[in-house]
């Protein structure tokens, strides 16, 4: 999924001027749903409060959940844990990220066509066009997280072992994390008989490893009924809940993580913040058909730290297809986490 959050920062000014005084909130009506404005969010959180899940903590005493304990699909949310593990190793030394990774290596576990071409602009922004080029194992966690590449999570875990997700997971706060696998999930998606959770990785790790195999699974069709197929896909480890969510980034953000958690907040405040009054802003979303998902933290200049996550499921196509063009949950996050009567507008709402 695309990154907006710069642009997102720059209008959340305009939003909490839509919050208005604070005064007389309670006797505000709920806004339509329309998820197309972040006052129109407050309305579609409204009306779908069994298939979004939502947390908010604005460091000075605000908070608001909604079924934060409940496991919702992820999408590439879940990447977080992945560059924490990989965060956690350089720091033990079992890892440079100087490290010179052949780009084929890297392209194993790449299948074309089916990132919304976040692989061609990783490779664009980093001047790659040359199959037999390298890229620093650090570039390579940079696309995961900027352009939300779908390979590096999986090759990463090939690599460091899932006992690694796991520990970094709950070192952030996040026990009983079951480490998932985008490429063997996207094999799911074209092909039904993957139906378990130990298949579908095992297809990812062929996929990688045996190329008679990668040239048939590229032959794959798309299926006409992709956003059927997907609520079967999440069902094989990419879930996880909001306060799972919030507390790995919360780790990262204020320091409690430890080993590599200066690493893990680089890359997730790889956009250098423009907005007075904020250190930085580490974020990681994802989305899938009717699936969108955000994690976003905001470090302040007065040493507070504000998260908000959201995981939003069963969205109907028209829905999903406008919350992508507009990005107004985001504005709604950034909203929430920074100005109280907005906060307190959510609240009402539900």
């Amino acid at each position: 999924m695309p990154n907006r959050i710069g642009t997102t920062l720059a209008a959340t000014s305009v939003v909490i001027a839509l919050a208005g005084s604070g005064r007389a909130l309670h006797r505000m009506p709920t806004p339509a749903a329309d998820v197309s404005t972040a006052e129109g969010w407050i309305g579609y959180l409204a009306e779908n409060p069994d298939t979004v899940a939502i947390a908010v903590d604005d460091g000075n005493g605000g908070t608001f959940e909604q079924r934060p304990d409940e496991r919702q699909p992820l999408a590439s949310a879940v990447k977080v844990v992945h560059l924490a593990a990989y965060a956690r190793a350089v720091a033990a030394g079992e890892l440079s990220p100087d490290e010179r990774v052949p780009l084929a290596d890297w392209e194993r576990w790449h299948l074309p066509d089916t990132d919304g071409g976040a692989h061609p602009r990783a490779l664009e922004r980093l001047g790659v066009n040359d199959p037999e080029d390298t890229v620093t194992l650090d570039e390579m966690v940079s696309a995961m997280i900027q352009e939300s590449d779908n390979a590096v999570p999986d090759y990463l875990r090939d690599r460091l072992g899932d006992d690694a997700l796991r520990e970094a997971a709950a070192q952030g706060g996040w026990d009983d994390f079951t480490p998932p696998t985008m490429l063997g999930n996207t094999l799911a998606l074209l092909d039904p008989t993957l139906d378990d959770s130990s298949a579908v990785w095992d297809a990812a790790r062929r996929y990688a490893s045996e190329p008679a195999y990668r040239a048939e699974a590229v032959q794959h069709p798309a299926p006409e009924d992709l956003f059927a197929r997907v609520d079967r896909v999440q069902r094989f480890d990419n879930t996880g809940s909001a306060a799972e969510l919030t507390a790995l980034h919360r780790a990262i953000a204020d320091g409690s993580f430890g080993a590599g958690g200066d690493l893990a907040r680089t890359h997730l405040e790889w956009q250098p913040s423009t907005v007075p009054g904020f250190e930085g802003v580490g974020f990681k979303g994802g989305s899938l058909p009717g699936i969108l998902t955000d994690a976003v933290t905001f470090r302040r200049d007065d040493d507070t730290i504000a998260t908000t996550v959201m995981l939003a499921s069963g969205m109907s196509d028209s829905d999903y297809a406008e919350a992508l063009e507009s990005f107004a949950h985001q504005e709604m996050l950034a909203a929430a986490a920074n100005d109280p009567d907005f906060l307190e507008r959510i609240r009402c709402a539900m």
